[in-house]
């Protein structure tokens, strides 16, 4: 299953145009803007933490993010309209089998691809922001890290866009529904009282995606390592719920 998969993330253009589109807005963004601090007239003042240096490096990471999330959607919706999807889950009766089958070959195509423009984006800014005294290294974890959390970040909604390609069943609406999250959802401290807001806010996808790249401590949320542990648990609660919606209806 998963191999079929892949073969037709790699054989359809709108899904490798995806892949692309995503890697190259991670890898490039982040440079470019460290750049245009290094040639603004009058120079800036250098980034004084990793954390604000890491942060120009991956600037590109949330236009990643929202074009892998289309490539999850699209992975599954694509097939609806054609009635692949029948022949789909023909050949994979267990729906939780069809469903991790399509989750791993996105993870397989998309996963690499991102760790290494992560990799590039964050090198590329480094030899630039050295120019104007950038505090950045690779002797220190912190870039390893953010590397590491900007796949997950980027793999975490590709797979949310999944879950919500098979809760929806169409292409516009999976597309919004992840809209929704990414930038509506956050919203919703603006309208609850301060200490609810306050309660709940840190625990929401968006922001718990946020807090998970966090490198130096800096800003309010969750603690890292915590919100990594919620970041997976609301991918867990999506699959599952993929899970349990395709087994209750027909395709």
């Amino acid at each position: 299953m998963t191999t079929a998969e892949m073969i037709k993330t790699r054989s359809l253009r709108s899904h490798v145009g995806l892949v692309v589109g995503a890697v190259l807005f991670l890898m490039a963004l982040g440079p470019i803007q460290a750049l245009g601090q290094v040639l603004a007239q009058p120079p800036l003042e250098p980034a004084d933490t990793v954390g604000a240096a890491i942060g120009t490096a991956l600037s590109g990471g949330s236009t990643a993010a929202v074009i892998a999330g289309v490539l999850g959607v699209l992975s599954v919706t694509s097939e609806y309209p054609t009635g692949l999807i029948r022949t789909t889950l023909w050949a994979v009766p267990r729906r939780l089998l069809a469903i991790l089958g399509k989750a791993s070959a996105l993870v397989l195509v998309l996963g690499p691809a991102t760790l290494v423009s992560a990799g590039v984006a964050i090198e590329a800014s480094r030899q630039i922001l050295s120019r104007i005294g950038a505090p950045l290294s690779w002797a220190e974890l912190a870039p390893w890290r953010a590397t590491v959390a900007m796949t997950l970040y980027v793999l975490g909604w590709a797979l949310l866009g999944q879950c919500l390609g098979w809760l929806l069943r169409s292409a516009v609406g999976a597309s919004f529904g992840l809209l929704g999250l990414m930038f509506v959802l956050p919203l919703i401290g603006v309208v609850l009282p301060d200490s609810l807001s306050r309660a709940i806010s840190p625990f929401l996808v968006s922001e718990a995606g946020a807090a998970m790249m966090r490198v130096d401590g800096a800003g309010s949320g969750l603690a890292p390592t915590t919100a990594t542990v919620v970041w997976v648990a609301w991918i867990v609660i999506g699959l599952v719920s993929a899970a349990t919606a395709l087994r209750r209806r027909d395709a």
